[in-house]
This record gives structure tokens, C-alpha cells and sequence, in this order.
């Protein structure tokens, strides 16, 4: 099966996560896989299946204009938006792209493996880069009114059983991605806060 990975062309400082664990997963499976950031003309690739990613409500515009480019280009291809756009919106979407697949939350059937980074290489965005992206945990303990998390991930889960099992070759850099404790320290502070200005 040939299968075409799509980052929308949205603003963000790091290349999507997902889809690189999707392209390992995929890869083990025996199918074909090419990545593209964007809108590509150029694209000498057939896909039986087309997968979206999203980020942030906000950038759901370059996410709408890639579902319409390749649903035009490909229209006999089986397409499915993910991510989190996607996951918090999915009624919203569905409505607009009726023919769309939508997956709420992480694909746990990809989420064990490597990314696989190489597809970044001809992305003129990503092609330089040279660090590892890793999750200490998926999930969270807290349900905030404002966080989506336990929404998209479930209740906490630690991912790491070795660390080393997720350093791509090569990389001379590790960013750990450590989300939880962010809402749990801007708990702490929001309520240290609020004390303060009790006393006070």
C-alpha cells in the first residue's frame, strides 16, 4: 500500500511526531511511504491512503487547504485527519469534509515504535534537523478545564522503558517532552498565587 503522510504547512518548531511514528509503523507493514510538508505539485507518488496531522485549533486553515489540494489531486484515495485539531474538533470537520476518516487521540498501534526522521530529508523545513524528540509519559493526572490532554491521551502512562530505544542514530541532541509536569507546576503556581493575594 502506498501511503502519503501530510503536514499541513502551519507554524511550528518541531516536525511532526506522529507522523514520523506512523511512517516507522507503516514501514514495518511492507507499505511505501512519503512525507510532505504543505502543498506539493511536484508529488510523483500514488497513495492508497492519505493521513493528515493538525496542530492547534487556530491553524485550522492550511490544514483545510491540504485536505481540499490532495482530495482533488487523489480522489480515490482513502483520507483520515489526526492530531489535535482533528480530536477536539471532529464533528466541525466531519461536517465540512464528510468523506474525511477522523481519529480522536494518539495511534497506539504506532506509538512503541522509532520515529523515523529520514522522511524529513526532503522537507525544506525539516531537512536539517538533528535532535530526538521523546516523551517521558502520555497522558496526564490532572483534568484542567483549559488542557486537552486527558482528553486526547488518557490517564498517565509512562513510555519509556529505555531511553535508548529512542535516540535516532545519528542525533547529537535529545528534547524531552515533558508536558505533565508543565501543568502541574502551573498548578502549583496558580495556587501559590492565589494564597499570596489572600494574605495580602
Amino acid at each position: 500500500m502506498n501511503v502519503l503522510l501530510i503536514e499541513p504547512e502551519y507554524y511550528t518548531k518541531f516536525p511532526p511526531l506522529g507522523l514520523m511514528k506512523l511512517a516507522s509503523y507503516h514501514k514495518s507493514r511492507g507499505d511505501d511511504v512519503k512525507f510532505v510538508r504543505g502543498i506539493n505539485n511536484d508529488l510523483n507518488f500514488n497513495p492508497d491512503k492519505i493521513e493528515i496531522t493538525s496542530l492547534f485549533t487556530y491553524a485550522w486553515q492550511p490544514v483545510h487547504k491540504a485536505i481540499e489540494f490532495y482530495r482533488n489531486r487523489f480522489p480515490d484515495a482513502n483520507m483520515e485527519l489526526g492530531g489535535i485539531y482533528a480530536s477536539i474538533m471532529p464533528e466541525r470537520v466531519k461536517t465540512i469534509y464528510p468523506f474525511l476518516s477522523i481519529h480522536i487521540g494518539l495511534r497506539k498501534e504506532a506509538e512503541r515504535y522509532l520515529p523515523n526522521y529520514d522522511i524529513l530529508k526532503d522537507t525544506k523545513k525539516w531537512n536539517d534537523w538533528d535532535s530526538s524528540l521523546i516523551f517521558t509519559s502520555r497522558g496526564c493526572v490532572r483534568r484542567c478545564p483549559f488542557c486537552v490532554v486527558p482528553r486526547l491521551e488518557g490517564s498517565i502512562s509512562p513510555v519509556l522503558s529505555n531511553i535508548q530505544n529512542y535516540i535516532y542514530p545519528g542525533h547529537k541532541r535529545i528534547i524531552l517532552l515533558v508536558f505533565c509536569l508543565f501543568s502541574i507546576f502551573f498548578i502549583i503556581f496558580n495556587n501559590c498565587w492565589r494564597i499570596n493575594n489572600f494574605y495580602n
